[in-house]
């Protein structure tokens, strides 16, 4: 599984009670439905589905770990990464892509 540096600090130091915008791209062989349905039970929300497999997702930071433990999942990069322009936290989220300081 790929993921983006910003991913991977947020899995590894998240903030209780923020959530973070993310693409999550399943497996070959995923169904999108038992993905959809994880995004669920970790209190996220799938925002839209963006094609070619993967979706907009919105989940708290304290639910990152999770999400990267799954084996349905190909990758996942903060949707600020791929520049999808959110305006929500864009300052935040740019700052932590390049690993500035997140208070």
């Amino acid at each position: 599984m790929y993921l983006s540096h910003p991913v991977r600090r947020i899995r590894d130091d998240p903030t209780p009670g923020e959530s973070v915008p993310l693409v999550v791209e399943r497996a070959a062989s995923a169904d999108p439905d038992a993905i959809e349905e994880a995004i669920a039970d970790l209190d996220g929300d799938v925002d839209r589905n963006l094609g070619f497999d993967a979706v907009l997702v919105t989940v708290p930071e304290t639910s990152v770990a999770a999400l990267t433990e799954r084996d349905d999942v190909a990758r996942i990069e903060t949707a600020n990464t791929i520049s999808l322009g959110l305006d929500s936290g864009a300052k935040d989220d740019a700052d932590r892509e390049a690993g500035g300081d997140r208070s």
